[in-house]
């Protein structure tokens, strides 16, 4: 996220709403009096009385200038700064110009709580003098303004951060039955949590998440979410698909009732794909369920996992134990898709070519068209990635919530070849979006054979994921084991494989009956021993 540049009239409240923005955001909070002040070695108004205007304005430069080097950061100026074209040029480039907006009589009573070197004398007709000049140029400035007659600090600082969660982040909402929620996506917006569980009115809040998460973004998060008035107590899991277990679950609800949290409580999971159910399955469950929010982190629960409220864990089968348990609110912040191994991104890709090739076409040339931009992580081409995804599923989701309706299945194309393919591997070898793809190959193969899918389209889904530098193959696990787990597949029925079949590119079928030697078929030719 861009930085935030704070201007105004003297008294507006820079200073106070830097600072309350910098905790709540947990960016340094760039002064530039103050900067002023410590490179001349005295007050602001020593150096106009003893130095001169001139002179203050050079060095009110410089700290413009080293302010402007730090990124990102709360940057708050004096009244004239911006007056200066330089000064406003090198703002407008590090941030978000944010006009903090008084009217006269409110100005006048807080400036005169300091000696304002241009106030001196008649502070109220210069003052008016003052304002009237800069106005127009304030205004011309302005990325947001802020009004701030009768509001308090805090109650300015939701403003800007509002603002700037509009401004940065894509909004996607999810319509799920009779409720709606945001998936905000933006690089550098985690810290925007903090204004939802403000507006959800949470004040303790359980953070799950894994312990190399927590030393890149939870310690930080949870400070900022002090500022917020929301006191988050850490519980760490293992990575892996072994943490998403009842045995987990019970870890994590003996912890949040230790610390005495009740139904007015929330849980946010920092993480993957795993973190989100788990989180997910928590929150559905615990005092017979409390709100939840998403913080994904990786591609793939960024643009499937963490929208759609389903939330299971693992026990006979993969997710076979679970709730429907939709999100408060969801925070894709693409900036953490920066520490993301590289192995994880390309797998995230599969579940987005899963994504074009039953809905959307369109979306399946543009990531092919941008491939290697995403694989570069490109911050502007991953949130559009993610955004155009989360719409995809929130549409599917729209439909049909639960299921019930037989449209949501069109999301497990390529998934009911790839959950077998992680249990039978013992879900060490391959992540999700690996197997995904490996499963999204046989499944259009599959559907070839059955003359439901299009000839072309195995051929384009497999060189796109294979650009994608993913697997198109199975490993040598007999057919027959793979056929076990199918059998386990929450779309059986009547004792009969079913399986979501793409037509072409951007349709897809569901509810399609298919025997299992045409399944074991196709699954020999891929590899798989017989």
């Amino acid at each position: 996220m861009r930085s935030v540049v704070l201007y105004g009239f003297m008294g507006a409240g820079k200073t106070a709403v830097g600072e309350e923005l910098g905790r709540r955001l947990g960016w340094p909070v760039l002064d530039t009096d103050r900067m002023v002040e410590e490179r001349a070695g005295k007050a602001v108004a020593r150096v106009f009385d003893e130095d001169g205007e001139a002179h203050f304005r050079r060095l009110e430069r410089e700290a413009i200038e080293d302010a402007c080097r730090v990124r990102p950061a709360v940057v708050a100026c004096g009244g004239g700064a911006v007056l200066d074209p330089q000064n406003a040029a090198l703002l407008r480039s590090c941030g978000h110009m944010v006009w903090l907006r008084a009217s006269l009589e409110p100005l006048v009573a807080r400036a005169a709580s300091a000696d304002r070197p241009l106030l001196r004398g008649d502070a109220r007709s210069r003052a008016a003098a003052l304002l009237e000049a800069r106005t127009p140029r304030y205004a011309a400035l302005a990325d947001v303004v802020v009004d701030t007659d009768g509001l308090d600090v805090r109650q300015v600082a939701d403003r800007v951060l509002q603002a700037l969660l509009e401004r940065e982040a894509r909004a996607v909402s999810v319509q799920a039955g009779p409720g709606v929620y945001t998936v905000w996506v933006g690089e550098g917006v985690l810290p925007l949590l903090g204004l939802e569980l403000a507006r959800a009115e949470v004040r303790a809040a359980a953070l799950l998440t894994h312990p190399r998460l927590w030393r890149l973004y939870g310690e930080g998060l949870v400070r900022c979410l002090g500022a917020w008035g929301v006191e988050a107590l850490p519980v760490l899991v293992p990575p892996g698909e072994r943490t998403k277990s009842l045995g987990a679950a019970a870890r994590v609800y003996a912890r949040m009732a230790q610390a005495g949290m009740d139904r007015t409580c929330a849980v946010a999971s920092l993480g993957g794909g795993v973190v989100g159910d788990l989180g997910g399955f928590v929150a559905g469950t615990y005092m017979r369920g409390v709100r939840f929010f998403q913080l994904p982190t990786t591609l793939l629960a960024q643009v499937d996992a963490s929208v759609g409220g389903k939330a299971a864990v693992n026990a006979a089968a993969r997710n076979l134990v679970g709730v429907f348990w939709q999100p408060q609110a969801v925070v894709a912040d693409v900036a953490t898709l920066r520490t993301l191994p590289a192995r994880e991104l390309r797998a995230g890709l599969a579940e987005c070519v899963k994504h074009g090739a039953i809905r959307d076409a369109g979306l399946l040339e543009w990531t092919d068209r941008e491939l290697s931009a995403l694989l570069g992580r490109r911050a502007d081409r991953l949130a559009e990635l993610v955004a155009r995804n989360v719409a995809v599923k929130a549409e599917v989701v729209r439909q049909d919530e639960r299921e019930e309706a037989g449209v949501r299945e069109v999301l497990n194309f390529g998934h009911t070849v790839a959950h077998a393919l992680e249990a039978a591997t013992g879900y060490r070898v391959y992540l999700h979006g690996e197997a995904v793809a490996v499963g999204v190959v046989a499944e259009a193969e599959l559907g070839r054979r059955l003359g439901i899918t299009d000839p072309s389209v195995p051929d384009v889904l497999r060189s796109l994921l294979e650009r994608a530098g993913l697997p198109t193959r199975l490993p040598a696990v007999p057919a027959q084991t793979l056929l076990e787990f199918m059998r386990l597949d929450k779309k059986r029925r009547a004792g009969r494989l079913r399986f979501a079949l793409v037509e072409s590119l951007g349709r897809a079928r569901a509810g399609v009956e298919v025997s299992e030697e045409l399944v074991g078929s196709v699954l020999k030719d891929l590899g798989a021993d017989g």
